[in-house]
């Protein structure tokens, strides 16, 4: 298989394991959408959850390059930079028609108990975006930006949590209410 073949695999297995989990994930429909024959598949691939867990740990790769750009990398002034997240995370999720949420969550959600391999990638692309989001509040701790009420840690591991329950519950409902509660709430919890 071709690298960009993997890519494209890789591709398709965020929008399918996203939209409908592991265990609905029929092997036949992935190949059709991704345009890969099935004998590369196993190439490249040991088994549905070797699958699972490498678009996972490429998921979480992505959020890491995304986070970075938006929140560490950016010339914006830090409330700007979060409310960047909080609007194309919200297009992204209306344009969706909130049938996707965080691939993370889900899969942890799903099979994260039973599977190992899955729980190993979910944590390891949890604690890359922490140390993200702790950097991140840490720096608007230091220029005064965000409230010393709560340490930049925990205001981190409560922006993941929070945010993964709202998505969550928007997949659930099919509208982005929880998100928008979820939005407000932590802007006023971390603002100064």
């Amino acid at each position: 298989m071709k690298k960009e073949n993997i890519h494209r695999a890789l591709e398709t297995g965020i929008k399918i394991l996203s939209q409908k989990g592991y265990h609905n994930l029929g092997l036949r429909e992935f190949l059709e959408n991704a345009e890969i024959p099935s004998g590369s598949f196993y190439y490249y691939f040991k088994s549905k959850e070797d699958f699972a867990a490498k678009v996972l740990e490429y998921y979480g790769d992505k959020g890491v390059t995304y986070y970075t750009a938006r929140l560490l990398d950016s010339d914006m002034p830090y409330e700007k930079r979060i409310e960047t997240i909080f609007n194309e995370e919200l297009k992204r999720l209306d344009d969706s028609e909130y049938k996707e949420g965080c691939m993370v969550g889900s899969l942890s959600s799903e099979i994260a108990g039973q599977s190992e391999v899955i729980k190993k990638v979910a944590d390891n692309n949890y604690k890359k975006w922490q140390a993200i989001f702790h950097q991140f509040f840490t720096e608007g701790q230091e220029h005064g930006v965000f409230s010393k009420d709560f340490e930049a840690s925990e205001m981190a591991v409560f922006f993941l949590t929070s945010r993964q329950g709202a998505m969550t519950h928007m997949k659930a409902t099919g509208n982005d209410e929880s998100y928008k509660l979820f939005k407000s709430f932590i802007m006023k919890i971390i603002e100064n």
